[in-house]
């Protein structure tokens, strides 16, 4: 798979809060692989003001952090990509299929796992603690969708359902496309049991290629990790998008605590990352 060469596309901001440590990064981001005035950016873990053991640019309220700490991260992003926070726009996710596709800024998130939006100015956006964040450009039509697949909506094939509504909606073609794969808890730590191997090796093709065997690291018995990226890479190329215009961070969140979250590490107190793409005004 592609990487994304963090030499180059980590921001290193001089300062995003007085609490906060200066020189940290913020964000995986890809200043040359998208359109003209866009935006595809990735968060990490540091470089906000948010404490323990949300430490430091948490993006949810959810898990017992202020809401004024995630306000400030939202603006220390924000600066560092150079959108307005007020305009970027999450949704509450279900871990489902469901696409929201808006063109204004709502009062309350939408209820969904991916959104789509013609408007520039306008950034869609999912949260993530291990799941995959898939962000979708279409400089053509001016298009911008962000996609939350965990191993459920993986196995209800988002992705794949995202893209027809592109083509379908809106007449993209995929040759068009650009997508980023953020990172996300990798097979060297996605350990499942049946309840997900089950639906996933009957709606998924090809699906054995992304089941990892081994041997537990707890016991003797057989272990089974699910690699989620390359479910989705897949999807994508499938549905035409060139390998050539997808870029993936292959980097696990379970993997590298210094960098980022991970559900699976830390539990229910795990912060969430913000991945957010959009084209700007």
């Amino acid at each position: 798979m592609d990487m994304i060469p963090t030499s180059t596309n980590i921001f290193f901001p001089s300062s995003v809060a007085a609490s906060a440590t200066t020189n940290d990064p913020v964000a995986l981001v890809l200043p040359d692989f998208g359109p003209r005035r866009s935006v595809m950016a990735f968060s990490i873990r540091t470089g906000g003001c948010s404490p323990r053991p949300f430490e430091s640019l948490n993006f949810s309220v959810s898990q017992g952090d202020e809401a004024q700490n995630v306000g400030w991260n939202y603006e220390a992003l924000a600066k560092r990509l150079g959108i307005d926070a007020g305009r970027t726009t999450p949704c509450r996710q279900v871990h489902g299929d469901s696409v929201e596709f808006i063109d204004s800024i709502a009062e309350i998130s939408p209820q969904a796992d991916a959104i789509i939006t013609t408007t520039p100015g306008i950034y869609p956006a999912i949260k993530t603690a291990d799941c995959l964040p898939i962000l979708l450009l279409d400089p053509v039509h001016r298009l911008a969708a962000a996609i939350h697949a965990g191993w459920r909506g993986t196995v209800l094939r988002i992705t794949r359902k995202v893209l027809r509504l592109m083509k379908s909606r809106f007449g993209t073609d995929p040759t068009d496309l650009v997508a980023a794969l953020g990172p996300a808890i990798g097979p060297c730590c996605y350990e499942v049991d049946e309840v997900v191997l089950k639906p996933f090796r009957e709606t998924i093709p090809e699906a054995e290629q992304f089941i990892v065997k081994s041997e537990s690291r707890d016991t003797s018995r057989e272990s089974h990790r699910l690699d989620l990226r390359g479910a989705n890479r897949l999807e994508l190329i499938r549905e035409g998008v060139p390998t050539s215009n997808i870029r993936s961070a292959d980097l696990c969140t379970c993997c590298n605590p210094a960098l980022f979250f991970s559900y699976r590490r830390d539990g229910v107190k795990s912060g969430r990352h913000l991945a957010v793409t959009g084209f700007i005004p």
